[in-house]
């Protein structure tokens, strides 16, 4: 047996186990359903108010049958979050079932994120918005879509609600896949600082609290953390992170003013050769062959939010500055080196709206807008040697402005029944100026692109416990106008057509859902920022499942596990690389007034490699394990990262590269980025 179907019984099988709850779990609603409050209680537990610190912490058992508008949306509370074990911060989003946040070069730089048979490259296909601000960046100097989340502070996460598909009206670029969506806290009950330290060089600092201001609540929250990791040459990480919100009510509805600012350095050791590990070049897996590379990232947001009991309004700006010195081939065909130089300098400007009519008992109504502007002082790929500059090419200046309008129904035709239709209309415009001799050859120019998708979803609800779903939209994603303005442009915007059968069953103390999904896209054209060219390739297709439970047998105890597998091709018929397969996660968390635990298993299924499926990567699998006792005030605790010792990649490409001291001409060949080795970490919290 294969390791991916003996991970599909042992998904199975927890599946299984949580299903023999469900005569429990049935007895227990009939008993306790009466007693549910609110549409946003955990229906484990009823309005008793010695429960509410419970309430908060499993926020995976948020009711959401006569709500949810598919079956694959979610919630997860923000203390769900924290209980969990972290490598990186960007695992927070491996709370949405069947994400896999890896990484393969270094700290500092945004994850690799799969879902939904697709590699995401760093954010193509799904989109992240903290507090209504969205986070990807388009054409950035990287990736298409770039998501960097390293800034993000972890305790300032309230609730993170997630979504799959193009089927909501609200989502728009890079949403294809799906989208989360982070709302920060309001305030800390108790100021509270923390310290940790850990193997490798880790040590991080974080501190917390709220104080009335000026007839609202004052939150700030900062952190500092250092990291070398494992590898030959330290990652020598420097990380510090600040976070302020403001928060009142006004006489016309609640006014939120928030602050986000990062500065992170480090020093990436990517993908390397396998071929070299065990040489004389490469003493093992941990090596770092070009250990020039650095990379920096300075960010700042700024964010006004007002909102009433159905509308919404906001507005932000963000100054961003990055740039990595990064050395995917190691050298080109002469032997000389094949570093290259990302830059990415731009501020974006946002404003977004919703309203939400009611008329009646039986129709919804819902209008808003979503309206950026990325002003992009420099964007471009250089060609450096050790951090020193070789040649350009092509390095520009963009404008690039979007403006969408947006509209929904729901209509409740019958008792049960949900009908709601979406329409979304999104406009592009762009200006690529070229800034050196390199991108005027290849081109520059402006333009603009339009796109309308439309989307129609239904939920029939069977009973207080059951209830089906069935959704169909078109969405998209934008393409680096870069690519919009060379001798062989690519369209600015790629529509995308998902469909969605599903059902929701509920109990007081059990949820499980289960989804079969269609997702295929009209191209997938993307500008890549490595070689600053466009790749087109074919048209499309992805199908596949999910199924996710969560099961909580006590108060003090939760168990979660989701299975989901994919199958993806070109319309050539034609695997996509880095496609995986399949993928799940399982988990249990313990948590009492005294005790936290977290055991955590992930699972990445195997993948191709290239078109023709001839090499491909059997996946990586990782446990891992957080514990936690509070003595009073003090809580301490521990994590053990990769449990288990794991030795898999967390990524894996087949691509040419080319190490002059090993090889005699450039090689095809696999390179990859293992698993960090076992990490111990320990901490302790105090609350004052």
């Amino acid at each position: 047996m294969n390791p991916s179907s003996r991970l599909a019984l042992r998904a199975t099988a927890a599946l299984l186990l949580l299903h023999a709850g469900c005569a429990a779990a049935l007895a227990d609603d009939r008993r306790q359903r009466s007693d549910t409050t609110g549409e946003t209680a955990d229906p484990a537990e009823g309005p008793a108010d010695d429960d509410q610190e419970e309430i908060v912490v499993f926020g995976r058992g948020e009711l959401k049958i006569g709500i949810a508008q598919s079956a694959s949306e979610g919630t997860i509370g923000g203390s769900d979050l924290l209980v969990r074990p972290l490598l990186r911060t960007a695992e927070l989003l491996e709370a949405v079932p069947g994400m896999v946040a890896a990484q393969h070069s270094g700290s500092g730089k945004a994850n690799q994120y799969f879902l939904r048979g697709f590699n995401l490259d760093h954010g193509s296909d799904f989109t992240t918005y903290i507090d209504g601000v969205q986070m990807n960046f388009r054409t950035h100097g990287h990736g298409q879509g770039y998501l960097d989340l390293n800034g993000l502070i972890p305790e300032i996460i309230d609730r993170e609600d997630f979504r799959k598909g193009p089927y909501r009206a609200d989502g728009g670029d890079f949403a294809l896949a799906g989208a989360a969506y982070m709302t920060t806290i309001d305030r800390y009950a108790r100021p509270w600082l923390s310290a940790e330290l850990g193997s490798y060089g880790h040590r991080r600092l974080a501190a917390g609290g709220t104080v009335n201001a000026v007839g609202g609540d004052l939150t700030f929250a900062g952190e500092y953390r250092i990291y070398d990791g494992p590898w030959q040459q330290p990652e020598r990480l420097r990380h510090y992170a600040g976070f302020a919100k403001y928060s009142r009510a006004t006489g016309i509805g609640m006014l939120e003013l928030s602050a986000h600012g990062y500065r992170g350095t480090w020093r990436p050791t990517e993908q390397i050769p396998e071929r070299i590990i065990g040489s004389l070049v490469c003493a093992d897996r941990f090596c770092s062959p070009d250990p020039t590379a650095t990379g920096e990232t300075t960010r700042f947001v700024v964010n006004a939010r007002l909102s009433g009991a159905s509308w919404r309004v906001n507005a932000y700006a963000q100054f961003y500055d990055w740039n990595m010195f990064s050395n995917p081939e190691y050298a080109a065909d002469d032997g000389t080196s094949a570093q290259i130089h990302q830059i990415d300098k731009r501020r974006v400007y946002g404003l977004t709206g919703e309203k939400s009519w009611s008329l009646g008992d039986t129709i919804e109504l819902t209008l808003g807008t979503e309206n950026r502007y990325d002003d992009i002082a420099r964007v471009g790929v250089q060609h450096s040697a050790a951090r020193q500059f070789v040649n350009s090419f092509g390095l520009y200046s963009v404008k690039e402005a979007s403006a969408a309008l947006y509209g929904s129904a729901t209509f409740r035709p019958a008792k049960g029944l949900r009908l709601i239709g979406s329409l979304r209309g999104d406009y592009y415009h762009y200006s690529a100026r070229a800034l050196d001799a390199e991108a005027a050859a290849l081109g520059q120019g402006s333009g603009d692109d339009a796109i309308l998708s439309p989307k129609l979803q239904l939920a029939y609800q069977l009973d207080d416990r059951i209830e089906l779903y069935a959704g169909w939209g078109r969405g998209f994603h934008s393409n680096d106008v870069r690519g919009a303005v060379t001798a062989t442009p690519v369209p600015v915007l790629v529509s995308g057509t998902g469909k969605e059968l599903g059902a929701r069953l509920q109990f007081n103390r059990l949820s499980i859902t289960a989804t079969w999904w269609w997702l295929n896209l009209g191209s997938e054209l993307r500008f890549v920022g490595d070689s600053n060219a466009v790749e087109p390739s074919s048209a499309s297709h992805r199908r596949g499942y999910e199924i996710v439970a969560f099961w909580r047998p006590f108060p003090w105890l939760a168990i979660d596990a989701n299975y989901t597998a994919s199958h993806a091709r070109y319309d050539n018929g034609d695997y996509i690389p880095n496609a995986f397969e399949n993928a799940a996660s399982a988990g249990i968390s313990l948590v009492t007034d005294r005790w936290e635990a977290s055991l955590r298993l992930r699972h990445l299924g195997a993948y191709p490699l290239i078109e023709d499926n001839s090499q491909r990567d059997r996946g990586s699998d990782v446990v891992n394990l957080r514990g936690a006792r509070k003595f009073g005030d003090f809580q301490v605790y521990a994590e053990v990262l990769n449990l288990l010792g794991s030795r898999d990649r967390d990524i894996a490409y087949w691509y040419r590269s080319y190490i002059p001291a090993f090889d005699a001409s450039p090689v095809e060949g696999r390179l990859s980025r293992v698993v960090e080795p076992r990490t111990l970490r320990i901490g302790i919290r105090y609350s004052l």
